[in-house]
């Protein structure tokens, strides 16, 4: 698998340098184009697992960085940070197949545990990348607000499936999450915020959101670990405002 999931990631990379030739206008619907590729080529490399099943759930994170990472390309290629922009999503999605194909029947502790992160980071990675560019273009809420929560649900129900069994309660949890998003998104839409400022907002509130609700699909939740989130959601908080003062 590792041969053809190495041409995966030099394909996907050589799209993302396309991209950069690209008029903004062009760049969804080549997204869109890319996370197809990406979904296409989740079970086709999986499958060599003796215990694949397939899953839509393995999709997720390889389509939403397939839909971020051509805008990302678009808007910082000419800075800087060209080179990650354009080679690090590759190397992202190449680490995230690999992860999927890990956690298809776990064995070692070792690099279970390293596929747990790679795919907990990714996920993150990706949900911030979406609200920065939801946040980018400004949409009324009517329409921003559908899309945030379709998205965060799939990122909710991918990352809380790590710990859980993917059954009623985890795919309730998940709606609530991308629902409480939407809500999230709609005063932040009326708030003098940054781009980066905004952005890091609604990653805060996701962060809080699904550890809060992996805690309670444990069985786990109680005041210490309420605490270390509402700290966490002060600080994360303190600084966004604080961003805010120093534009």
């Amino acid at each position: 698998m590792n041969e053809r999931l190495l041409v995966l990631a030099v394909v996907f990379t050589m799209a993302l340098g396309l991209s950069l030739t690209l008029a903004p206008g062009v760049l969804p619907f080549y997204a869109i184009a890319l996370a197809v590729l990406a979904c296409a080529a989740v079970p086709y490399l999986l499958h060599s697992h003796p215990g694949y099943t397939f899953s839509p759930l393995r999709m997720v994170l390889p389509a939403a960085i397939a839909l971020v990472a051509p805008s990302i390309a678009h808007d910082l290629g000419s800075g800087p940070f060209r080179l990650v922009v354009v080679f690090g999503p590759g190397a992202l999605l190449y680490a995230v197949i690999y992860a999927e194909y890990l956690l298809i029947r776990p064995s070692a502790e070792l690099p279970v545990q390293a596929a747990r992160l790679v795919i907990t980071m990714a996920g993150y990675g990706a949900a911030l990348g979406l609200y920065l560019l939801t946040y980018e273009q400004k949409e009324r809420s009517v329409i921003s607000g559908p899309l945030v929560a379709a998205a965060s649900t799939a990122l909710a129900l991918r990352l809380l499936n790590l710990d859980h069994v993917l059954d009623r309660k985890c795919v309730w949890y998940a709606g609530v999450a991308g629902l409480a998003m939407a809500e999230a998104l709609w005063p932040l839409n009326y708030w003098t915020l940054g781009v980066a400022a905004g952005g890091l907002a609604l990653l805060l509130v996701f962060y809080v959101l699904v550890g809060v609700m992996r805690q309670l699909l444990a069985g786990e939740l109680n005041r210490s670990i309420l605490l270390e989130y509402g700290s966490v959601s002060l600080a994360g908080m303190v600084i966004v405002f604080a961003a805010t003062r120093l534009q």
